[in-house]
């Protein structure tokens, strides 16, 4: 079989048992990410973040007149994102019309495109079709398994990877003044659509100065001039410095009181990490297997920035892509190496797939009855913004996407005001725009425990006269009485 090519067992019966495991490992995938591609086209919402992209998606293109970055300093709205995603999301949004739909189908697209570049890459590292489909299987069902909720998601994390991935697939096997050049536009682009997604750039810049110095030095003036060409034309654009102000100086809570919630992520690297050590000890022992040293540097990189932004509130286990995608293309090359015997092979994809094993006895049943009710909640959610669109006094939703989709404008980014306040900023704004001119009517989503209570906004909030209404059993409606209609 082509796939056991360069293998060293040839036993049918063993070529059949891991033909078999691949294939039950692909079922589970496709099991896992059926429903988040059933629920693309519907108006239930998935995270807090996507009504935040649709938004601003629609202010990118035209759609609704208001800055694209708004003045931080006493706002209600925030961006803190580079600009390109907004572009992306928004061009596809105006052609489809409906901007949370548009963001879940770049992700998937993006997820599944990076996916392939995994493979691409083991293959382009050294390793062989084995190794590459146990590379991408790995990367697949981790995924999908442990990052579930990010599977077809409107969040732009995952079109930053591609771009990202695209440009290392350009210069990991052969290095010209072309493919860098082409090379440095693709990790640029990534950049304007994540701007926090270092641990790559960092590692192949090191691999870059081991290979070819000359080559290093245009790789940098590549980078840099073209992120100040870029900063410079955004910058113009909005004839502002809001975005500079926003993305660099975000007002973000980062504690230390999370670092064990960042370890304890750690937690499923563990085995891949073991399983990588000899083959990375070997490679530095080893100074001619530099890409061995640049994806090596990848994996620790992307440990470390993960941890650091983890301490961050808001920050999910999407710090940790990097680190999945390290690891999947080191473990592909670990397959694709002989291995002395038939036991040795087993017990090493034993323990690159113990994360999932272990734990899907207990989790997969309640991942699978998660999407299952989801499916059964369709019709609720669509009375729920019906309901909404209907209410004529001004309406804000801690889920945005209610809104959005209930045709209301954008008036309050729960999250990032949320962050602001607890570094310091004045309630007074959420309270005018509450109250006057016209009471406010708000609207309290809770989708899953993930989700954020907003606890100090909503505690303000109640303080002032109001009347609570039940939707559904997700979602509470609080219409804000003026002071004078208090009695």
């Amino acid at each position: 079989m082509p796939i056991f090519d360069n293998f060293s067992f040839r036993r049918p019966s063993f070529h059949f048992l891991i033909t078999l495991g691949i294939l039950v490992g692909w079922i589970l995938v496709l099991l896992l990410i059926s429903d988040r591609i059933s629920l693309i086209f519907t108006h239930i919402p998935f995270d807090y973040n996507e009504g935040w992209n649709a938004y601003l998606g629609e202010r990118a293109v035209g759609l609704v007149k208001a800055p694209l970055y708004p003045d931080p300093d006493g706002s209600l709205i925030f961006n803190n994102y580079p600009p390109l995603s907004f572009y992306l999301v928004g061009g596809l949004g105006y052609l489809i019309g409906d901007m949370v739909w548009a963001g879940r189908i770049l992700s998937l697209v993006a997820w599944l495109g990076t996916m392939g570049l995994v493979y691409r890459l083991i293959l382009q590292a050294g390793g062989n079709r084995l190794g590459a489909h146990i590379g991408i299987l790995l990367f697949a069902l981790y995924s999908s398994y442990f990052f579930h909720s990010y599977i077809a998601m409107n969040d732009p994390q995952w079109m930053a990877h591609f771009c990202m991935m695209l440009g290392l697939s350009l210069i990991i096997k052969k290095q010209t003044t072309s493919r860098v050049i082409m090379a440095a536009l693709c990790f640029i682009t990534g950049g304007l659509i994540k701007h926090n997604l270092l641990a790559l750039p960092l590692a192949v810049t090191g691999w870059l100065f081991l290979r070819d110095r000359k080559l290093a030095m245009l790789w940098l003036a590549m980078g840099l001039s073209g992120i100040l060409i870029a900063l410079a034309g955004f910058t113009s654009l909005y004839d502002s410095h809001f975005m500079i102000a926003d993305i660099l100086h975000h007002k973000r809570v980062i504690t230390f009181n999370r670092l064990p919630r960042a370890l304890g992520r750690l937690v499923i690297f563990i085995p891949l990490a073991i399983l990588a050590f000899p083959l990375l000890i070997k490679s530095f022992r080893s100074s001619g297997n530099k890409t061995a040293i640049m994806l090596a540097a990848f994996a620790l990189l992307s440990l470390f920035f993960g941890i650091f932004e983890s301490l961050g509130e808001g920050v999910s286990y999407n710090a940790f892509f990097e680190t999945l995608i390290a690891f999947s293309i080191i473990t592909g090359l670990i397959f694709s190496n002989r291995m002395p015997n038939t036991r040795s092979f087993l017990f090493s994809a034993v323990a690159a797939f113990l994360p999932v094993l272990a734990t899907a006895v207990f989790c997969l049943p309640h991942i699978l009855d998660h999407e299952y009710q989801l499916q059964n909640e369709k019709q609720q959610w669509n009375d729920v913004i019906t309901r909404i669109r209907a209410t004529k006094t001004p309406v804000i939703c801690d889920i945005s996407e209610i809104c959005y989709w209930a045709g209301k404008d954008y008036r309050l980014d729960f999250f990032n005001y949320y962050q602001a306040v607890k570094r310091g900023a004045s309630l007074e704004p959420l309270n005018r725009a509450i109250i006057t001119p016209i009471p406010a009517t708000m609207v309290k989503v809770t989708i899953s425990k993930k989700c954020p209570t907003f606890l100090l906004l909503w505690q303000m909030i109640l303080s002032h006269p109001h009347k609570t209404q039940t939707l559904s059993p997700h979602v509470e409606m609080i219409e804000m009485i003026p002071p004078k209609q208090k009695n």
